[in-house]
């Protein structure tokens, strides 16, 4: 693993021996987490032959910084992910959890993004209980940082984690912006086209929630994305057994979309479809 620049943005790079696949990864976090909750995604990523970034968006907003942290927009948090992947220099695919997902998925639209995919994206105009609270409500309402979530709310995100994992996934939380969340719950976001985006794949839990499998669909359907359904799962799919599960249909996805473009070794191994 690399420390790189995008930018100005710090990012985790790994380019595996060899790289098996003509664009990197990028990959985005859910609210109230960081590029270390995506560590089992990254390290999964590069042990198939991916080379994948993960850009610290943090670095850019803060105390001191030009971008506060409780005046981040939905819209901002895009622009600064469509410029760490500017800053790698080459077309990308982007794959992000949660609002991540939301920011893949909108960043379809970007001239370097050649796919999208999203792990239980937050679905737009729902009032997701995972930003519920009285506190997170007056701070979306006053323009403050919003905190993560605690008890049961706490239980249902990290279900799905494996549990020797649980712990350090808690103890790495961070506030994060409500700005970004009332944007998303306001479902004030416009998203392409289908015709004017890269191809685009939602990934979903069946016993997510935080994004129920039906607001998902309808959303999914909307933009024209294609929908996988996790059966069992919940919002967790970065880790635990959903983990390999979604790889798979993120895997099956990259491949019938981009074609052999995708493959720069053993193209004769994937003429056909990987599960034939």
């Amino acid at each position: 693993m690399d420390d790189v620049e995008l930018g100005r943005f710090p990012a985790q790079c790994e380019r595996p021996e060899p790289v098996k696949f003509a664009w990197p990864i990028v990959l985005l976090p859910e609210l109230f987490t960081t590029p270390r909750h995506l560590a089992l995604v990254f390290g999964y990523l590069a042990s198939i032959g991916w080379e994948v970034f993960v850009p610290d968006l943090r670095a850019a907003f803060g105390k001191g910084s030009t971008h506060p942290l409780e005046k981040l927009r939905f819209n901002d948090l895009a622009a600064l992910a469509g410029e760490a992947i500017d800053g790698i220099g080459r077309d990308a695919i982007v794959l992000g959890h949660g609002v991540g997902g939301l920011v893949a998925l909108k960043l379809s639209e970007h001239r370097r993004v050649k796919a999208a995919v999203a792990y239980a994206p937050l679905a737009p105009g729902f009032r997701t209980p995972l930003v519920g609270g009285i506190a997170n409500r007056l701070a979306m309402m006053w323009r403050l940082p919003i905190k993560p979530p605690r008890g049961r709310m706490l239980f249902e995100l990290i279900a799905d984690a494996d549990p020797f994992t649980r712990d350090g996934l808690i103890n790495a939380m961070v506030p994060d912006s409500g700005a970004i969340a009332a944007d998303v719950m306001a479902g004030a976001i416009e998203f392409a086209a289908p015709d004017k985006a890269a191809p685009r794949l939602i990934v979903a839990g069946d016993s997510d929630i935080f994004a129920p499998l039906t607001r998902t669909s309808q959303f999914a359907e909307s933009i024209g994305a294609k929908l996988a359904t996790i059966a069992g799962r919940g919002h967790w799919l970065i880790g635990g057994r959903a983990l390999e599960r979604a790889m798979n249909e993120t895997q099956r996805f990259l491949v019938r979309a981009l074609g052999q473009d995708l493959l720069l070794l053993y193209p004769e191994e994937w003429k056909n479809d990987p599960d034939d």
